[in-house]
């Protein structure tokens, strides 16, 4: 509204102050500068906010779910199957009767380690993911971190669940077993093989940048040793399917006894070697290549 007593020159400089003259464009109002490189907003990102990136986006994916519920129905329900079917003898150890579905699950672990980052590569959320904070390794790092945290809990409560239950049936009915098993090593250690084995496969996807070929590679790695180590010559074979993931997972949830091979915790070790150097590749791959 014009006040009253205004000169005309005085109306005129209140016009072009609300009213540009054409051809010039009204000012915009200061906005917030978004930095790159862990800073957003003027403020520091930091390792934390990864974590909680990477965490947010592997609970919400529908993939997520369904294997954990795949690998959950493998440890239990053929534990507990098991368990209420055969007719073990008592120097049988029934703790490890009742885990041998890791032996399958293990493969639903593996997967899903793959899906964790090549899903990413499919969809082209690693390009966002990658713009919002360029540290790249950083990122690989707490994609690794999230995960082995996830499947070391699940699989330690579902294995400890599973272990208890199957043992509870298998005394009920043929009674305690003679057997000397050590409960920590199966489920502690079967918790960080699945933990482990899903770090070889997040390695493997971030490698190779496609689901169906990391998967391949990984399903060869962990059960081509046993299937041909039977028809190499004696003293091949047998190494090879003695450093073989299978062979390290049946240690950590069996008897660990002296039947050739590292012990289960080595055999452990040498399984996450096999995941450290997937990751190593995986890592100068993602570093020095375009997204």
């Amino acid at each position: 509204m014009t006040q009253p007593n205004m000169t005309q020159p005085q109306m005129a400089q209140q016009q072009q102050q609300h009213f540009p003259p054409p051809g010039q464009q009204a000012p915009y109002p200061p906005v917030q500068q978004v930095q790159l490189g862990g800073q957003v907003g003027g403020t520091n990102a930091g390792f934390g906010r990864v974590l909680l990136s990477e965490w947010t986006k592997i609970r919400t994916v529908r993939s997520t779910m369904w294997t954990l519920i795949v690998m959950i129905a493998f440890i239990l329900g053929l534990g507990l199957l098991l368990a209420s079917t055969v007719s073990p003898a008592v120097e049988d150890d029934y703790v490890s009767i009742s885990l041998i579905g890791v032996i399958i699950a293990q493969l639903a672990a593996a997967t899903l380690g793959v899906l964790t980052i090549s899903a990413e590569y499919t969809t082209g959320m690693i390009r966002t993911t990658l713009t919002a904070y360029p540290r790249r390794l950083q990122v690989l790092a707490a994609k690794g971190l999230v995960f082995a945290g996830l499947m070391f809990v699940v699989g330690l409560v579902t294995m400890a669940v599973t272990a208890l239950l199957g043992k509870a049936m298998l005394t009920s009915r043929i009674g305690e077993s003679t057997a000397e098993f050590d409960l920590f090593r199966s489920l502690v250690g079967g918790s960080l093989y699945l933990a482990v084995i899903g770090l070889f496969g997040l390695g493997l996807g971030v490698l190779l940048r496609h689901s169906a070929g990391a998967i391949t590679a990984l399903l060869g790695v962990i059960l081509l040793p046993m299937i041909i180590g039977p028809f190499l010559p004696a003293s091949v074979g047998e190494k090879v399917m003695e450093y073989s993931p299978m062979f390290a997972l049946g240690k950590l949830i069996g008897g660990g006894g002296d039947d050739g091979g590292p012990g289960p915790w080595p055999s452990l070790l040498l399984i996450a070697a096999y995941a450290a150097v997937a990751l190593i590749a995986g890592g100068i791959r993602l570093r020095s290549r375009d997204v």
